[in-house]
């Protein structure tokens, strides 16, 4: 085993020496100066951290500039990683090389704020410049959601990143012309066309760099392993049971018994756990794979988990955070799990011994605890293709499912109450399935079975809602862990409201099987989210 290694920031190589295993790189950098006005000095997650940018792999296996929180990313996790910061961008500029983001940021006086503000603006402005993606109104949520400021001019904010990314498409769109006429269409699709030509535009062009194999050893004798493959990940499973088993970021590397760990492993190198395989009847989301890849990938075809992915906690923590890694967290008020329930998935989970599926309902057994057993870890979820010919096999002729969160705000809050919902009419409008899930009422995720089977073989109606509203109400006050949970929580009776008033909302926003769902104010993605957010100009 290796006792150091080196990552890179801001083309520095940095090399580390016997660290401690469950030091972050926040603590790592402010130990050793980096970082203007000590932003990086105990810096809170839950009100945007301390981020950077890191060159990561996306989805589609292409390099990608994500932008990653520093307070949650274990220090030997950096390892052959390279990384860059907005103190990196603001020397640059005394360069004389001034990236587009922060030219506009230094120009706009609303924008003031301190620096560790300006540092998380300046980081969301820099990932979204290179994403090709973000080409939606609606996505400007998604992008700088975690910016927080108390002085900062937010509708100042949001017109200056749709200034940028209006920018940053028009170059992509002149690229495709360019790339068009030259014949190198499939090159411009691939991403291996250098569109900005800067540095980081060049980077995108080349080739993926995944996660390198790292077996490390701090001055403790404390372990940090990150292989390469399912087969050595199950070995080392096998050889320490004990072990924190992480993703792509962690806050505590503690192990099942809530003590710091002796040895870590991590499942980020391991590329099979980290791809989403499209199969014929199901998908199949390794449970390495950030929810950020998740999101890209099959957000769109599985509406419900997509709203949810959404709104988890920001993107710099999306951007790392592995859906395993929720899942074996064992939180009860995890807003993708409800969503996950209402889409009928399944968790896949393996060791040396085999594998096994469990229902994602039944993986969590209260207060923290799971159904994984010593030596397992979760390697994919799977989540059922429910296309025409697979819902006519079930006696269904129409199916439909949403999510809803209900929390003190829209991003980075946790605590609330999160519900998925999923029904399945036959072609007389009568259920014949119905899904009803929530987090956060009780010591684990709930779905209400009793309910269910009520509704079955009724109509989909208002009336028929509201007759089982008074028994879905007594059926979640009676969940597992629910009478513990209402002594400890002082807003019990209003999340017993939130129970039958957010299956009405669903009701109210699908009336109709066959109709797009109804709008039921401003929410969703703010106003128009499908408005383009730029128009690309003519080019010569």
């Amino acid at each position: 085993m290796q006792s150091s290694f080196t990552f890179e920031l801001d083309g520095e190589s940095l090399r580390v020496d016997g660290e401690p295993v469950n030091r972050t790189l926040a603590e790592y950098l402010h130990r050793n100066g980096f970082g203007r006005e000590n932003r990086f000095h105990r810096p809170d997650p839950w009100l945007g951290g301390a981020p950077l940018i890191l060159l990561d792999v996306d989805g589609r296996g292409r390099p990608a500039l994500r932008s990653v929180d520093a307070a949650l990313i274990p220090l030997p996790a950096t390892a052959g990683r390279r990384f860059w910061s907005a103190e990196g961008l603001v020397r640059r500029a005394a360069r004389g090389d001034v990236h587009p983001a922060l030219a506009l940021v230094e120009n706009h006086p609303e924008l003031e704020c301190s620096w560790a503000s300006r540092a998380r603006i300046l980081t969301a402005l820099f990932e979204g410049y290179y994403r090709p993606d973000l080409q939606h109104a609606g996505q400007l949520n998604d992008q700088l959601d975690g910016c927080l400021s108390r002085t900062a001019n937010y509708p100042a904010l949001r017109d200056v990143a749709a200034e940028l990314f209006s920018q940053a498409q028009q170059r992509r769109h002149e690229a495709e012309q360019d790339a068009r006429r030259q014949g190198r269409e499939d090159d411009f699709h691939k991403g291996r066309i250098d569109i900005f030509g800067d540095e980081f535009s060049a980077i995108l062009a080349g080739d993926a760099q995944e996660p390198e194999d790292l077996s490390y050893v701090d001055s403790d004798k404390r372990r940090y392993h990150r292989p390469q493959t399912i087969v050595d990940l199950a070995k080392l499973l096998a050889q320490f049971p004990d072990a924190y088993i992480g993703g792509g970021s962690s806050r505590l590397l503690m192990n099942r018994t809530g003590s710091i760990s002796d040895c870590v492993i991590s499942t980020e190198g391991v590329g099979d756990l980290r791809t989403l395989y499209d199969k014929q009847d199901t998908w199949d989301i390794g449970g390495a794979a950030p929810l950020t890849t998740i999101n890209e990938i099959v957000g769109s075809q599985y509406a419900p988990l997509g709203k949810a992915l959404r709104r988890y906690a920001t993107r710099p923590i999306r951007n790392r955070i592995t859906l395993g890694g929720c899942l074996a967290a064992g939180r009860a008020d995890d807003e993708l799990v409800p969503a996950l329930i209402s889409l009928d998935a399944q968790v896949r989970v393996i060791s040396m011994d085999g594998e096994r599926d469990i229902p994602v309902v039944r993986f969590f057994e209260g207060n923290g605890r799971t159904n994984l057993r010593p030596s397992e870890v979760i390697a994919d979820v799977l989540l059922p293709r429910f296309a025409g010919e697979t819902l006519k096999k079930r006696g269904c002729h129409t199916r439909f499912a949403d999510s809803y969160k209900a929390a003190p705000r829209r991003e980075l809050s946790s605590g609330g109450v999160s519900a998925g919902f999923a029904v399945e009419l036959d072609k007389t409008g009568k259920i014949t399935n119905s899904w009803i899930a929530y987090g956060g009422i009780a010591d684990r995720p709930f779905r209400a079975r009793e309910t269910e089977a009520t509704l079955k073989g009724r109509p989909w109606s208002e009336d028929t809602i509201f007759s089982v509203l008074t028994q879905l109400s007594r059926e979640a006050q009676n969940a597992p862990g629910a009478k513990a949970l209402a002594e400890r929580v002082s807003d019990i009776d209003y999340r017993r409201q939130l129970v039958i008033t957010l299956l009405q909302k669903f009701y109210y926003q699908h009336p109709h099987a066959d109709a797009p769902p109804v709008e039921l104010g401003v929410i969703s993605e703010v106003l128009d989210p499908s408005r383009k957010l730029y128009q690309p100009a003519a080019t010569a």
